[in-house]
Parts: C-alpha cells; structure tokens; sequence
C-alpha cells in the first residue's frame, strides 16, 4: 500500500516531517552491517526530532482549539437559531413538494392512482 495516498488527505503543514520519516524508513531491518551505523543513527535521530517537533506543533494548534475557539462558541451559542431556520426551511421544502406532487397531471398522482386502482378496483371480466 502507498503510504504517501493514506497521508495525503490530512493538512500538508501537519504532514511535513512525517512524510520524510516514513519514507527514510528502510523496508528491511536488517540493512546495517554490525558494528557500523553511527552517521544512519544520527540522521534517523534528527528525522525523529522533526516529526516530534512537527506533532509538538500540531498539537499546539489542537490545544489553542480546545482551550480558545471552543469556549467562544459555547458562550455565544447559536445552535439554537440554527435549528430553528433548519425547521423552517424544512417545512417550506415540505409545502413545496407536496403543492407538486399534488397537481392532478403529476407523475406521483398518477403512480398512486394506479397502484391504488389495481388493488382495489374491481376484477374485470
């Protein structure tokens, strides 16, 4: 599976790091000689001193979210009001669809009428 196709739907600002992480991974372990890695250690030690840096900040963000944006929405609430024009526009939909569906040449009444018809209408001989 393509790891770069399962990241990219998140922000690119939160990613950056993280792709050259993944990607400076080696698919095989054991791709090290014995006794020899000191400058790979050092590279994969900075890799993971950026993507930690890079998650530091994003969780940042997420805390300025929770503590600031949160606690204006809930003082000034309008979920309320919003519900309320979700109602009415609801009920002018409803109005509209029925003045529609209620016209005598329309195909809803027509499809009624020939379901209802052929239920209740009397057997031909």
């Amino acid at each position: 599976m393509d790891k770069k196709r399962l990241i990219k739907s998140l922000e690119p600002e939160d990613l950056k790091g993280f792709e050259e992480f993944i990607e400076g991974q080696p698919s095989d372990t054991s791709f090290l000689p014995k006794g020899v890695g000191g400058a790979k250690k050092e590279v994969a030690g900075f890799e993971h001193f950026t993507f930690l840096t890079n998650d530091s900040v994003r969780l940042t963000k997420l805390k300025f979210l929770l503590s600031e944006k949160l606690p204006f929405s809930s003082r000034f609430d309008q979920s309320g009001k919003l519900i309320q024009e979700q109602k009415e526009e609801i009920e002018l939909l409803k109005k509209k669809m029925f003045e529609v569906c209620d016209k005598a040449g329309s195909p809803y009444r027509k499809s009624i009428s020939e379901i209802f018809n052929s239920f209740f209408e009397p057997p031909k001989v």
